[in-house]
């Protein structure tokens, strides 16, 4: 069968030689028939170019505020899909990271040829028609032109298919015979826009459009009719995007506002594909049908499953995928009936980013500015950030879904985790073919398979796959011991000093990079102990215990520009010092105090280290390492505030993460560049007060406030962006613009949801049920007097006061004859907490009804160890009760 097609170079000489394109007898990719290309009759004639391959315009993605998200429940089914404005945009298949389509939406037209509507430009609603299911609702109107599209949107629950049930209707006493709908799709196959190839196949009965690019396949197919052309043929058509494509037929500057053009191929470049929907004779006033887009490792899987999915029965499978998520639902933690629709969408939106294949989660389902970024920007934020991560998956556990909790540390241990030594260092690592690596080390994020993606490291990143580890128990952590040790052994080698913070950008002696250590080590300490490890577990808590001793003097400034001068620094970017024995190896070359200059990414310029702050030390609370109402957590915050928090009448607080931070819209609104961008408003920042504020009252209700703020900073759909519009404002001679069009509080370009911001949702709101920070790790905020941890069965609560007298470097410990006070060793000994100095108090929960020996001792600065003196050299005893609490008050001689 003869067929017209659109070139590419390989067949570019053949084509001028025949005066056209080339003829071809028959599709090389499958036994499928390829439909002949014909002209004449009422269908005016296409005017056919010869494209080089790699034609078109430059590809990008597609905007990151997506109005709708969604998978099925079931592991047949590895597609994944986004909406934008109502319509489809990213979707991905067959694994997280792997977008095959940029957008897929209607234009509408009139037969009369005055006016072309695309979809995505008019006015829309998103909904979920169920509560409780990743089913979307989209309806785009336009009453000025007459017409309405209404959308169902999910997936096939068996097959990998994207399933849309579409209702057009005729408004306004007009019928469907005075319009022209098209479908209008842009793939962008194998996470690639360029190099794709198009075609026109015939699959049994139907006519369908197939993309692909090296074994990544799609088949868009209709249950309706194309539209016939010349010779009853139908009017579909592949193209290169802005020159040849069914947009540029539509609306391009010599336009007849109806489809003129019908190429069966277009290969190797930025594709597009259209087809012209039969809306039928009838003069009704409204239209269904259904549209398929369907997957496959070849062509003709791609078509055989668009048929199945079509030739199946629709509302069964809708039925299937809503009663999917509504098991999913129904076995999540209703926090004693305080759960609201947003918090099960919230868990619904995490589950639909874990991957099917091997249980990683990914940062976003997009590219922040996506429509500003292309094929060089392929990984976007639909990447595994180990950071990111553990906060979303903790928040699963939270929600009462620990199966995605574990089969996420598997994942983060078995795949994520390197396993040996290669390169120099970070983005210096020759001849090394996944970049950069070192034994127990995670990169900084990677792609599902865990190939790394970028080069950094993050030492925030190490810690936290072992805190959420030891938050899932025994039977989670148990099993990966080895492979937990190695991490635990890099973090001690390497940190507290990090070659990136948490926002990717410095190096230093970050607050929140060394809360995130010290609480990974606490808890590779005891998970150590459970597995007889306790030289490790010693070397471990020693370490900590000097970086929790030592934070401050790290990273906490005296001299600083702002208010008192008294606050925690973003980053102290000295090098470690690497000299002395013991602890001293940890220290910076400078402390926080030195006029040191360090230039910020993003445009953000050079400042001193004194002069920018950001809310990382509340971490510091977040993750057990300090009280509350610690001096230094308290001084910070009026500088915090005063700085970073802006209120948005009506919705509330939020912050921005440090001043002059560049990453954001450019002045005006444009696209964030890199290079000179302002960033907004974070809603995560928010939450993170809120989480704060409930943990120095011990009152859930005190964090209402800022779950209601994020609620408000969301979208109508309840997706919580990763930034907001700010109102215009001087952020310490950084001026912040709010550009024109642009609300204060509703989402930037920038991502949307972020996954992170959906996952603090739910923590805050089972907080506030809790009147408790639900996912500080308890073995932290215990060890360092920061929380009250309830006895276990056979426990008692012991309280310890002791009055003690030391010089600035030194600290109280004490230890005795039970594990829980270290069996002597004077590395899992106890912190006594020296905030009421010369009394040193902690709380530690002993054995039930037993006679306990124990004993104090001091760690001087190098780590030597002097024990307190008591007559006759011996040890203090007591007796613990059978039930209730237990108060020792002693004082110390050395």
């Amino acid at each position: 069968m003869l067929k017209r097609v659109c070139c590419g170079t390989a067949i570019l000489q053949l084509s001028l030689a025949l005066g056209g394109c080339a003829v071809d007898a028959e599709d090389p990719a499958s036994g499928e028939s390829a439909v002949p290309f014909g002209r004449g009759g009422s269908v005016p004639a296409m005017d056919m170019k010869i494209l080089a391959a790699g034609a078109g315009v430059p590809s990008v993605w597609g905007p990151a505020d997506k109005s709708f998200l969604g998978t099925s429940t079931t592991s047949a089914s590895r597609v994944y899909f986004t909406g934008h404005r109502g319509i489809v945009s990213e979707v991905f298949y067959p694994v997280l990271d792997t977008v095959n389509t940029v957008d897929l939406q209607f234009l509408v037209g009139d037969t009369a040829k005055t006016f072309v509507d695309e979809e995505k430009l008019q006015s829309y609603t998103v909904t979920q028609p169920d509560k409780r299911s990743m089913r979307w609702q989209a309806t785009t109107t336009n009453s000025g032109h007459n017409w309405r599209i209404t959308k169902t949107v999910f997936t096939d629950p068996g097959r990998n298919a994207l399933i849309q049930r579409v209702k057009f209707d005729a408004l306004n006493g007009r019928n469907v015979t005075q319009f022209n709908l098209y479908l209008l799709h842009n793939p962008a196959m194998d996470n690639s826009g360029a190099g794709d190839t198009s075609r026109t196949v015939t699959a049994g009965t139907r006519t369908m459009l197939v993309a692909s690019e090296n074994s990544r396949f799609s088949a868009l197919a209709i249950s309706r009719a194309w539209k016939a052309g010349a010779g009853g043929l139908p009017m579909v058509s592949s193209g290169f995007v802005g020159e040849t494509d069914g947009w540029t037929d539509l609306l391009g500057g010599t336009s007849d506002k109806t489809m003129s053009w019908r190429n069966d191929l277009a290969s190797g470049g930025n594709v597009a594909q259209m087809g012209w929907i039969d809306l039928g004779a009838s003069a009704v006033t409204s239209v269904s049908f259904d549209v398929v887009l369907a997957f496959g490792a070849s062509q003709n899987e791609a078509t055989t499953t668009a048929n199945a999915t079509l030739g199946s029965n629709l509302a069964t499978l809708q039925t299937t995928y809503d009663n999917g998520w509504k098991t999913y639902t129904n076995g999540l933690d209703s926090q004693g009936g305080t759960a609201d629709d947003q918090y099960y969408l919230a868990a619904m939106s995490l589950k639909t980013i874990q991957d099917k294949s091997n249980g990683a989660m990914i940062a976003g389902m997009g590219t922040p500015w996506g429509e500003s970024n292309g094929d060089a920007n392929n990984g976007g934020y639909h990447l595994v950030w180990p950071r990111d991560l553990y906060k979303f998956a903790g928040a699963l556990v939270t929600a009462g879904d620990t199966a995605s909790g574990t089969s996420v540390v598997n994942y983060l241990f078995n795949t994520l985790q390197q396993t040996s030594d290669c390169g120099t260092s970070e983005y210096n690592a020759p001849g090394c073919p996944q970049g950069y690596s070192r034994v127990g080390r995670f990169p900084q994020n990677a792609w599902i398979s865990g190939w790394q993606y970028w080069q950094g490291t993050q030492m925030d990143e190490q810690a936290m796959p072992i805190i959420l580890a030891w938050r899932l128990g025994p039977s989670v952590y148990n099993p990966l011991w080895p492979k937990i040790k190695k991490t635990a052994d890099y973090i001690v080698n390497v940190g507290p000093w990090t070659q990136q913070e948490r926002w990717e950008e410095n190096s230093g002696y970050s607050p929140s990079t060394i809360a995130a250590e010290i609480a990974g080590l606490v808890c590779a300490a005891t998970i150590a102990r459970a597995n007889g490890d306790a030289t490790s577990a010693a070397r471990y808590l020693a370490a900590a215990d000097y970086w929790q001793q030592s934070v401050d003097r790290w990273t906490f400034t005296t001299t600083g520009y702002h208010g008192d001068g008294r606050y925690y620094i973003r980053i102290n970017p000295s090098a470690r010092g690497n000299t002395g024995t013991g602890p001293q190896v940890y220290n910076p070359v400078s402390g926080p105090d030195a006029a040191i200059s360090v230039t910020h990414g993003n445009g953000g310029g050079t400042h001193d280290q004194r002069y920018i702050i950001d809310g990382g030390f509340l971490e510091l609370v977040r993750m057990g390492v300090k009280r509350p109402d610690d001096p230094s957590i308290v001084a910070t915050l009026p500088e915090y505030d005063a700085i970073l928090k802006r209120t948005i009448p009506g919705k509330g607080d939020a912050w921005f993460r440090y001043n002059y931070d560049g990453y954001g819209e450019r002045i005006g609104g444009g696209a964030y560049d890199g290079l000179t961008g302002r960033g907004r408003l974070w809603p995560i920042f928010t939450v993170e007060r809120g989480m704060f504020k409930i943990a120095g009252t011990g009152v859930g209700s005190d964090g209402s406030p800022f779950l209601t703020a994020v609620k408000a900073f969301s979208t109508p759909q309840g997706f919580i962006p990763e930034q907001v519009w700010s109102q215009p404002t001087n952020v310490t001679g950084w001026n912040v613009d709010l550009p024109a069009g642009a609300t204060a509080g509703t989402p930037t370009g920038s991502m949307s949801p972020l996954n992170w911001a959906m996952g603090e949702y739910i923590s805050l709101l089972a907080s506030i049920r809790a009147n408790k920070v639900v996912d500080i790790p308890s073995v932290v905020c215990g060890r360092y007097n920061a929380c009250v941890v309830p006895p276990a069965a056979g426990e008692v609560a012991v309280s310890i006061n002791v009055t003690a007298n030391t010089v600035v470097g030194q600290h109280v410990y004490v230890t005795g004859n039970t594990a829980a006070l270290g069996n002597w060793n004077t590395d899992l000994g106890i912190p006594v907490d020296p905030t009421t100095y010369p009394v040193w108090k902690n709380r530690v929960n002993l054995p039930a009804s037993s006679s306990v020996q124990y004993k104090y001792y001091r760690k001087n600065a190098n780590g030597s160890v002097t024990w307190e003196s008591l007559p006759g050299g011996g040890n203090r005893t007591m007796s613990t009760p059978a039930s209730g609490t237990l108060t020792r008050n002693d004082t110390v001689t050395w």
